[in-house]
C-alpha cells in the first residue's frame, strides 16, 4: 500500500491546462465565467495589491472544483504512459491511495514518472509500515489478502473537544459527539466500532460531559432525509447564543418556520490582531453617515463603494441636483449648510439588499436629528423602537423626530418591502 500526496496543489495548478477540459465540457460563455474568476484573483499586502497569476486562491470555492478538472486530466496522462501500472488508484483532491503490485523497487521510478508530466506538480510518497498505513483519517491495515480499517489519529491528537461548559448552544455539543460518532460507523469495520465509540466515550468523559449526553450523542441516528425531502425552511436567523435567552426565541422562530443558527458571542479570533491589511473605510460597501456643519447627518447604503456614492452626492451638491440626493438638498437649503464629506463614516458593512435596508432604518432611528427623506426610507415597525433606543448611541437633536410615514404614502417598492416585513413582525 502507497500514498501519494500531490506538494500545495491549489497554488501549483496551471491555469492555463487547467482551462483545457473546462472549455470541452462546459459552453464558450461558462468556460469564459471561469476564465475570470481564474484570472481576477488579487491580494492586499503592505499596501500593495498583487495579482495571482498561477494556481487557484486558497479558500475559494471554485479552486477545488479547478483543481480536481486539472487532476482528472493529469492522472489519466500519467497511468496511460506508465509501464507498470498500479492495482488501485483512489484519489481524494491531492491525496491518493494505491495498492501496488510491482514490488518496492519500482515504486520509486512511478514517483519519477509521475513527477515528469508537469513542471509544477510534484508528489511525495509514503509506503505502508508494519502493514498499516494511514490515508486521510483512515487507518488501513492488511490483513492478509483483505484490507481491515479505522479511525486514524496522529500521534499528536490530544483528544480535546469543545468543552461541557463552553458557551455554546446544547445542539452543537450535542453534534460534536453525533458527528465523531457517525464518523466511526462510516470509516471503521464492523469488529473495530465498539472499540472507537468506547474512545470517543473516555474523551468526552474527560472534557466535562456526562455519561447521560455521550450515550444519547453516541447512539445511532437516523438517516436524514433529502434536501427535497426537508421541510421547506426558507428563512433563517442567526443569533448570538445567550443561555435561557435566544434559545426560547429559537422556539419561537420554529413555529414560523424560521431556523435559528446560533453564534458564540465572542471568538478567538476576535482577541487576535488581524493579519489582514484594511482596506480603506470608503472602498467598502454598507452603511454609511454624512455630517453637516448644522450639527444632523445622513445615513445612507450602497451596494458598492462608499466612496463611489460619496463622489455622486458631491456632483449632485455641485450641480444642484436637489431631486437625486437628500444630501444635495440639505445643503442648498438656506446656502448655510456645509456638508462634512471628509468626515464620512462606515457605519457597517452589511451585504444583502433587504439587510441593508433594515440596517439603515435603524441607524437612521438612532439618529433623529437627520436629514433624510422619510418616503426614502424603509418602513421600520415601531414594534422594534424601544430595542433599538436602548441600543442607539447618545446624539444630539437638532430638529424634531419624524414621524413615521404611513404605508399609503409610501414609494410602491417600499410598499411592497413593507408587507413582506409587517406581516412577518405580526406573525411573531
Amino acid at each position: 500500500m502507497v500514498s501519494f500526496d500531490v506538494v500545495s496543489l491549489f497554488t501549483r495548478v496551471p491555469l492555463g491546462e487547467s482551462m483545457d477540459p473546462i472549455k470541452e465540457s462546459f459552453p464558450p460563455d461558462i468556460a469564459e465565467l471561469f476564465r475570470v474568476c481564474l484570472t481576477g484573483s488579487y491580494f492586499l499586502w503592505n499596501g500593495n495589491y498583487y495579482e495571482q497569476t498561477e494556481g487557484v486562491a486558497m479558500g475559494s470555492p471554485i479552486s477545488p472544483i479547478i483543481a480536481n478538472f486539472f487532476m482528472e486530466r493529469f492522472e489519466e496522462k500519467a497511468l496511460e504512459s506508465s509501464v507498470l501500472k498500479p492495482a488501485v488508484w483512489f484519489r481524494y483532491v491531492d491525496d491518493t491511495f494505491v495498492v501496488w503490485k510491482h514490488g518496492r523497487d519500482s515504486l520509486d521510478d512511478f514517483l519519477h514518472h509521475l513527477n515528469s508530466q508537469s513542471p509544477s506538480i510534484k508528489f511525495t510518497m509514503e509506503t505502508e509500515v508494519n502493514n498499516q498505513l494511514a490515508f486521510l483519517d483512515v487507518l488501513v491495515k492488511r490483513n492478509g489478502d483483505l484490507l481491515d480499517h479505522t479511525v486514524y489519529r496522529k500521534p499528536t491528537h490530544t483528544d480535546r473537544y469543545l468543552h461541557k461548559l463552553s458557551n455554546h448552544h446544547p445542539s452543537q455539543k450535542q453534534g460534536i459527539i453525533g458527528t465523531l460518532a457517525n464518523r466511526a460507523r462510516r470509516i471503521c469495520a464492523n469488529e473495530h466500532i465498539q472499540e472507537e465509540l468506547s474512545h470517543l466515550n473516555k474523551a468526552f468523559l474527560a472534557n466535562g460531559y456526562n455519561d447521560r449526553e455521550i450515550k444519547a450523542a453516541l447512539a445511532p441516528r437516523q438517516r436524514r432525509p433529502d434536501a427535497n425531502e426537508q421541510e421547506n425552511i426558507i428563512n433563517k436567523a442567526f443569533l448570538p447564543y445567550v443561555s435561557q435567552v435566544t434559545d426560547r426565541i429559537g422556539k419561537v422562530l420554529k413555529k414560523h418556520n424560521i431556523k435559528t443558527i446560533y453564534k458564540p458571542t465572542r471568538k478567538i479570533r476576535d482577541c487576535l490582531r488581524p493579519a489582514k491589511d484594511k482596506r480603506e473605510p470608503l472602498s467598502s460597501a454598507g452603511i454609511y453617515r454624512i455630517p453637516c456643519s448644522c450639527g444632523s447627518v445622513y445615513i445612507g447604503t450602497t451596494k458598492r463603494s462608499v466612496g463611489t456614492r460619496l463622489t455622486e452626492h458631491k456632483r449632485n451638491c455641485r450641480l444642484g441636483q436637489t431631486e437625486k440626493s437628500a444630501v444635495a438638498e440639505h445643503a442648498l437649503r438656506d446656502g448655510d449648510h456645509k456638508i462634512q464629506f471628509e468626515d464620512t463614516q462606515v457605519i457597517a458593512t452589511t451585504s444583502g439588499y433587504h439587510p441593508r435596508l433594515v440596517r439603515e432604518a435603524v441607524e437612521i432611528h438612532k439618529h433623529p436629528n437627520n436629514f433624510n427623506r422619510k418616503e426614502e426610507t424603509f418602513y421600520l415597525n415601531r414594534i422594534w423602537h424601544p430595542a433599538i433606543s436602548r441600543t442607539k448611541v447618545a446624539a444630539q437633536r437638532s430638529r424634531p423626530v419624524p414621524e413615521e410615514l404611513p404605508p399609503e404614502q409610501a414609494t410602491p417598492l417600499r410598499r411592497r418591502i413593507n408587507t413582506r416585513y409587517a406581516d412577518a413582525e405580526a406573525s411573531v
